[in-house]
């Protein structure tokens, strides 16, 4: 009786250690992945690259043109597209961005309610450089610069305010100091 008991034992108790080890190995199924730890991380479809309107200064530094271009879907994506158009200085690198709305949250006991907000407002820091670079522009040159970075952010993430820093300091040049949200900049001619 005990032969029989363990004819029967040692095969289960090797499935059960083979089904073990294969459920802690990592698989793409669409599911997502395991950690090894029994919990699984969903795969989360992330967009390399998207369309974005980029406003360029025009050439009398009037305007802005409007061009249509393929970035990289990130925010120094869309830096890195302005600087090739020489619309902001070379190098100017995004510290921070955050993208958030004028929702509002509310706890009721234990319940914690989220309501959507309809104004979405982009925080942005960006490197010295690009603070440099407006300090270096005459008023006109400030203008077209800070309003074509403004501008083509507000238009790709669909938001009505930009707070612009840089290096964590409030933006301040020898024409302005950029304190409050800017919103879409209209050139006034």
């Amino acid at each position: 009786m005990k032969l029989r008991w363990i004819k029967l034992a040692v095969p289960a108790l090797l499935a059960a250690m083979l089904a073990g080890c294969a459920s802690a190995q990592t698989q793409d199924d669409g599911q997502g992945t395991d950690d090894g730890l029994g919990e699984s991380t969903p795969d989360i479809a992330v967009a390399e690259e998207m369309d974005i309107t980029l406003y360029l200064p025009n050439e009398t530094a009037d305007g802005f043109e409007e061009v249509t271009e393929t970035v990289k879907a990130q925010p120094q994506g869309i830096v890195d597209a302005l600087i090739a158009h020489e619309a902001l200085p070379a190098d100017v690198v995004v510290n921070s961005f955050e993208l958030d709305n004028n929702g509002t949250e509310t706890q009721e006991g234990d319940v914690v309610s989220y309501a959507v907000g309809d104004t979405l407002h982009i925080d942005l820091d960006l490197s010295a450089e690009f603070a440099e670079g407006l300090n270096g522009m005459g008023s006109t040159g400030e203008g077209m610069m800070l309003g074509s970075l403004v501008n083509t952010l507000l238009s790709a993430y669909n938001a009505d305010t930009i707070t612009v820093t840089c290096d964590g300091a409030v933006l301040e040049t020898g024409h302005n100091v950029y304190d409050e949200p800017l919103s879409f900049m209209q050139v006034s001619q």
